[in-house]
Protein backbone atom coordinates (compact mmCIF):
# COMPACT_ATOMS: atom_id res chain seq x y z
CA UNK A 1 0.00 0.00 0.00
CA UNK A 2 2.73 2.53 0.76
CA UNK A 3 5.12 1.52 -2.20
CA UNK A 4 5.83 4.55 -3.98
CA UNK A 5 4.69 6.90 -1.50
CA UNK A 6 7.75 8.81 -0.29
CA UNK A 7 8.24 11.63 2.30
CA UNK A 8 10.90 13.85 1.41
CA UNK A 9 11.13 16.65 3.66
CA UNK A 10 8.72 18.43 5.92
CA UNK A 11 5.18 17.56 5.11
CA UNK A 12 6.61 17.05 1.35
CA UNK A 13 4.94 13.69 0.01
CA UNK A 14 5.85 12.17 -3.16
CA UNK A 15 3.51 10.17 -5.21
CA UNK A 16 4.41 7.39 -7.81
CA UNK A 17 1.81 5.26 -8.98
CA UNK A 18 -0.63 5.88 -12.45
CA UNK A 19 0.63 9.78 -11.74
CA UNK A 20 3.41 11.89 -10.31
CA UNK A 21 2.34 13.27 -7.47
CA UNK A 22 3.57 15.95 -5.12
CA UNK A 23 2.04 17.50 -1.85
CA UNK A 24 3.75 20.84 -0.99
CA UNK A 25 7.19 20.36 -2.39
CA UNK A 26 10.14 21.68 -0.50
CA UNK A 27 13.80 21.02 -0.56
CA UNK A 28 13.88 18.99 -3.68
CA UNK A 29 16.97 17.90 -4.48
CA UNK A 30 16.54 17.25 -8.11
CA UNK A 31 14.87 18.76 -10.85
CA UNK A 32 13.17 16.34 -12.39
CA UNK A 33 9.78 18.01 -14.49
CA UNK A 34 7.89 15.34 -13.82
CA UNK A 35 4.69 16.37 -11.78
CA UNK A 36 1.70 15.88 -13.11
CA UNK A 37 -0.41 16.97 -9.92
CA UNK A 38 1.25 19.20 -7.23
CA UNK A 39 -0.96 19.81 -4.10
CA UNK A 40 -0.27 23.20 -2.26
CA UNK A 41 -1.75 23.73 1.24
CA UNK A 42 -1.33 26.94 1.67
CA UNK A 43 1.35 30.22 0.41
CA UNK A 44 4.10 29.31 3.13
CA UNK A 45 7.24 29.21 1.86
CA UNK A 46 7.67 25.59 2.85
CA UNK A 47 4.33 24.67 1.39
CA UNK A 48 4.81 26.70 -1.81
CA UNK A 49 8.20 26.81 -2.59
CA UNK A 50 8.81 28.13 -5.52
CA UNK A 51 12.26 27.17 -6.17
CA UNK A 52 11.18 23.89 -5.87
CA UNK A 53 7.52 23.60 -7.70
CA UNK A 54 10.02 24.67 -10.72
CA UNK A 55 12.59 21.22 -10.09
CA UNK A 56 9.03 19.34 -10.41
CA UNK A 57 6.75 21.11 -12.78
CA UNK A 58 6.33 20.20 -16.16
CA UNK A 59 4.30 22.16 -19.02
CA UNK A 60 1.28 20.35 -18.33
CA UNK A 61 1.23 20.11 -14.22
CA UNK A 62 -1.98 20.62 -12.43
CA UNK A 63 -1.46 22.55 -9.46
CA UNK A 64 -3.88 22.26 -6.95
CA UNK A 65 -4.28 25.10 -4.32
CA UNK A 66 -5.87 27.84 -1.71
CA UNK A 67 -6.69 30.87 -3.26
CA UNK A 68 -3.68 32.83 -1.58
CA UNK A 69 -1.22 30.78 -3.86
CA UNK A 70 -2.75 32.22 -7.48
CA UNK A 71 -0.47 35.28 -7.88
CA UNK A 72 2.04 33.42 -7.51
CA UNK A 73 1.59 30.36 -9.71
CA UNK A 74 0.29 32.66 -12.44
CA UNK A 75 4.43 34.12 -11.96
CA UNK A 76 5.89 30.64 -11.75
CA UNK A 77 4.39 30.25 -15.41
CA UNK A 78 1.07 28.12 -14.54
CA UNK A 79 -1.87 29.25 -16.89
CA UNK A 80 -5.02 29.66 -15.70
CA UNK A 81 -6.57 26.38 -16.79
CA UNK A 82 -3.61 24.18 -15.03
CA UNK A 83 -4.74 25.68 -11.36
CA UNK A 84 -7.43 24.18 -9.39
CA UNK A 85 -8.38 26.21 -6.88
CA UNK A 86 -9.45 24.59 -3.55
CA UNK A 87 -11.14 25.21 -0.39
CA UNK A 88 -11.93 23.00 2.99
CA UNK A 89 -14.56 20.69 3.24
CA UNK A 90 -14.95 19.59 -0.51
CA UNK A 91 -14.35 16.45 -2.81
CA UNK A 92 -12.92 17.19 -5.76
CA UNK A 93 -11.49 15.22 -8.73
CA UNK A 94 -8.63 15.96 -10.92
CA UNK A 95 -7.22 13.75 -13.42
CA UNK A 96 -9.15 10.78 -12.50
CA UNK A 97 -7.73 11.93 -8.87
CA UNK A 98 -10.50 11.82 -5.98
CA UNK A 99 -9.73 13.46 -3.05
CA UNK A 100 -11.28 15.53 0.06
CA UNK A 101 -9.67 18.63 1.67
CA UNK A 102 -10.46 19.26 5.24
CA UNK A 103 -9.42 22.81 7.28
CA UNK A 104 -6.03 23.01 8.48
CA UNK A 105 -5.24 25.81 11.21
CA UNK A 106 -3.82 25.97 14.15
CA UNK A 107 -5.80 27.56 17.47
CA UNK A 108 -2.20 28.05 19.40
CA UNK A 109 -0.45 30.56 16.21
CA UNK A 110 -1.75 33.15 14.92
CA UNK A 111 -0.06 32.45 11.58
CA UNK A 112 -2.18 29.94 10.76
CA UNK A 113 -5.75 31.14 11.26
CA UNK A 114 -9.04 29.40 10.52
CA UNK A 115 -9.94 32.38 8.11
CA UNK A 116 -7.33 31.09 5.67
CA UNK A 117 -9.34 28.79 4.57
CA UNK A 118 -6.16 26.43 4.32
CA UNK A 119 -6.40 22.83 3.07
CA UNK A 120 -4.77 19.84 4.23
CA UNK A 121 -5.70 16.82 1.42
Amino acid sequence: MLAGIEVLYHSSIKINKNLIIYIDPYKIKEKTCDADIIFCTHSHYDHFSEEDILKVKKDNTILIATEDCILKALKLGFDKTQIKIVEPNNFYEVLGINFETIPAYNIEKQYHPKENNWVRI
